[in-house]
């Protein structure tokens, strides 16, 4: 953890502070003691509600100066949650922008303009998402998952919001938010995080400055009522959208650090491992850890299964395993759990600014030496699969297919040994070979980084190619490295970090797993394919995952093609890398032409689960130039707010309203994605054109003043020579993809209306995809 201070300023608002020298990026986020379980039953919703009307103005900043119009055109991230107790509003920017953001943070959360326009605006799109959520996997597994629960407790009421509930009294809805804004938004319920690489006395200024804007109330938490398991606590649930088996625990009086040493002990891919373990017996595929509920009292934490066509018998199987990992974990060594503490501390300093701030203050913070894991005793069971045959039941507001059961009789069995990973001896230093493959070294600070790309190997190979590579995974975690394999910005990367001797080792590993997967890693390979076939239940998402596949071209390469990048490190390490990948499976080159395709028809179907119409346009680059990425990179700065603008908060479309710069698989440009409740495919369509076509005027009459937050944004993003962090090398990696060479971005207007005038010139280079037969524009 880096330089953490935490304290309570003159009003009583507590306040901490995190210094990261190394961090390139800041971040603020205030957290309120209280959500939906604290709203009136009159208004079901109500937190909900609140937690999106604030981003609409305050008193001190409205229109294109709120936080959510003013971020975007900073290349800021923002969001918000509300949960049972508790909500956040968070922001990530650039260092220098951290003050002016958090001005606009703190104003729209003491002094809100709660404006009827807005209210009903937000009313309504929060009346889409509870129609998105209605076929949502997790959604419905929480939902089934309160029926084991004892009634009555708030739990088992509805907390999203819809039209419904909210009526059509405009007056009293308003009246409603001020007078649960006016009862919670103060000192006594406000926290504050603040990161970024500033000082701490820097720091401290700004938190100081943005608590004194709240009242001082002496706050006394209110004593809550405890959730019990009820009598019956075995259910099945009918959804093809989530396939696994939930074991949930209420669990009182622990840390929430806690929670991390357990999800990283669940994680471990280690052999003997419980995951390991379970994927050689064939009966999961992957493990995690959820906190469905918390409040000051007591949490409920779920262990969830995942696995491809899961069975009742299977599901049986697992429980007996991981009760036996349970009475296993008292026998870990203090040794032991130093150990996995410090894998928890390692995965938070390889999060984002942003990210760590809520793991902090919302989900799982790092452990220390001498946490303790929690006690898991009482459970419930939720087995989720499509095979389940159940009559329609009411939870949460949401209409599922959910029974109780009965578990079935275990009969004792030998069950195969697991154990827990011990710190071993420094790795041995691999066979090198004579010859040399074609690597690309770049200076990078911090652990070197190597980075194998491979080119479009197919969906099947690929799945492979990720279940081969768990051991070597596991080994990486345990030795304070990293080894990854997915698809990032639709381009399939295996990345591996580390010291110069580790990352060898790790190497060789891996080049070894591969070249002789065992029966147990084929099946597993094969249920990845599988699952990797299925439809997201958001249809946005659908689309967005098909889109690289289109751009890259429907088939895969014949042989494996692999590009190898290494970032940091020394010559020699480099010439060792090279050494090692001449045993990669496939063929290593020093450039891999990615292909720069025109769409073969006017419209790609993409079907998806669910009534919601959903689109996706994207526009690639009109050339391959430094200069066009930087021109487009601004117009999409430009489009975001004003898309968001009219398409969200003015003609209120849906839930889904984004207008972004993208890179997939190996090509950028303009991407717009819609997602509506009510409205078709065409519609949608419609709307994307209408707004390009209505956008020629605003970009004409737009001035240097309009554009320097983004020119500032995009300069800084394009002068990186030498990475610092794990993001920065990621875009540069993804910039090298591009096969763009450097350039400097000149800040003129002429670049704004040059970068318009090609996206509205090359309209038969656009890929239209949507989830309807009949969207064809």
């Amino acid at each position: 953890m880096n330089d953490l201070s935490s304290c309570c300023v003159a009003n009583g608002l507590r306040i901490n502070l995190i210094q990261d020298p190394q961090a390139t990026r800041s971040a603020a986020l205030f957290r309120l003691s209280a959500g939906s379980f604290d709203e009136p039953a009159r208004w079901p919703g109500l937190a909900h509600l609140l937690e999106h009307v604030l981003f609409a103005g305050s008193e001190g900043f409205q229109q294109e100066q709120r936080l959510m119009a003013w971020a975007p055109a900073q290349g800021a991230r923002l969001n918000a949650t509300t949960l049972a107790h508790y909500t956040a509003w968070f922001v990530e920017i650039a260092p220098e922008q951290l003050a002016a953001a958090l001005c606009r943070l703190t104003d729209m959360l003491a002094r809100p303009l709660l404006a009827t326009e807005a209210i009903q605006a937000e009313a309504a799109a929060i009346e889409a998402e509870y129609r998105l959520l209605q076929s949502h996997g997790p959604t419905l597994c929480e939902a089934a998952l309160s029926q084991a629960f004892a009634a009555p407790h708030p739990l088992h009421d509805f907390h999203v919001g819809s039209q419904h509930d909210f009526g059509d009294d405009a007056a009293a809805l308003q009246q409603a938010l001020r007078t649960y804004h006016q009862r919670f938004f103060h000192s006594g319920r406000l926290e504050l995080w603040l990161s970024g690489p500033q000082p701490l006395a820097e720091l401290r200024t700004l938190a100081e400055k943005a608590a004194a804007a709240f009242n001082q109330v002496n706050f006394v938490p209110d004593g809550f009522p405890l959730l019990q398991l009820a009598r019956q606590r075995t259910f099945a649930l009918q959804s093809a959208a989530a396939q696994q088996f939930q074991l949930s625990f209420v669990i009182r009086g622990h840390e929430p650090a806690s929670l991390a040493l357990l999800r990283e002990l669940l994680a471990d891919k280690a052999p003997g491992s419980l995951l390991a373990t379970l994927r050689e017996q064939g009966l999961c595929d992957d493990i995690s850890l959820l906190e469905p509920y918390r409040s000051p009292q007591q949490s409920v934490v779920s262990v969830v299964f995942q696995r491809s066509d899961l069975q009742l018998a299977q599901c049986v199987g697992i429980e007996n395993l991981f009760r036996r990992w349970l009475a296993l974990l008292p026998e870990l060594t203090t040794a032991q759990l130093t150990h996995y503490a410090s894998l928890t501390q390692r995965r938070s300093r390889q999060l984002s600014v942003l990210d760590r701030l809520r793991e902090l203050a919302l989900g799982f913070p790092p452990a220390e030496a001498a946490t303790a894991l929690p006690v898991l005793q009482e459970f419930s069971r939720l087995w989720v699969s499509p095979a389940v045959n159940a009559p329609k039941v009411q939870a949460q507001g949401f209409t599922l297919k959910l029974a109780a059961i009965d578990w079935p009789h275990v009969t004792q069995q030998a069950l195969p040994d697991m154990h827990f990973y011990s710190p071993s001896s420094a790795p041995a230093a691999p066979e090198l070979p004579a010859t040399r493959s074609a690597l690309s070294h770049f200076a990078a600070a911090g652990e070197p980084v190597l980075m194998l790309s491979v080119q479009q190997p197919g969906r099947q190979t690929a799945a492979m190619l990720e279940a081969a590579l768990q051991p070597a995974m596991g080994e990486a975690m345990h030795r304070d490295g990293e080894l990854s394999f997915s698809r990032q910005h639709g381009l399939w990367l295996l990345r591996l970090s580390g010291s110069e001797a580790l990352l060898a080792f790790l190497l060789d590993r891996a080049l070894q797993d591969l070249a002789d997967p065992s029966a147990a890693t084929l099946a597993y390979g094969e249920r990845l394919f599988h699952k990797a076939q299925q439809t997201d239940d958001i249809a946005i998402r659908t689309l967005l995952a098909r889109l690289p596949d289109l751009l890259s071209g429907e088939s895969p390469a014949a042989a494996l093609r692999w590009r190898a990048t290494l970032y940091g490190g020394s010559d020699e390490s480099a010439d060792t890398l090279a050494r090692l990948l001449t045993k990669l499976p496939g063929v290593v080159e020093p450039t891999l032409p990615l292909p720069t395709l025109s769409p073969a028809q006017p419209h790609f179907f993409c079907p998806t689960s669910g009534q919601d119409a959903a689109v996706l346009v994207f526009c690639p680059l009109a050339e391959r130039s430094a200069g066009c990425f930087a021109n487009w990179q601004q117009l999409a700065a430009f489009f975001e707010p004003r898309f968001f603008q009219q398409l969200r908060v003015e003609a209120n479309i849906g839930y889904v309203v984004s207008c972004r710069f993208h890179q997939a698989a190996g090509q950028a440009g303009l991407l717009f994605a819609l997602q509506s409740p009510s409205l078709s495919a065409a519609e949608l369509f419609r709307h994307i054109e209408l707004f390009i076509a209505a956008m020629e005027k605003p970009v004409q009459e737009a001035t240097a003043a309009t554009l320097s937050a983004s020119q500032s944004v995009i300069q800084q993003a394009m002068s990186v020579a030498t990475p610092k962090n794990p993001e920065q090398i990621t875009a540069h990696w993804l910039y090298q993809q591009l096969a763009l060479s450097p350039g400097e971005l000149q800040p003129a207007i002429a670049s704004l209306r040059q970068a318009y005038r090609q996206l509205t010139d090359e309209r038969m280079r656009r890929w239209y995809l949507s989830n309807s037969k009949e969207g064809c524009v």
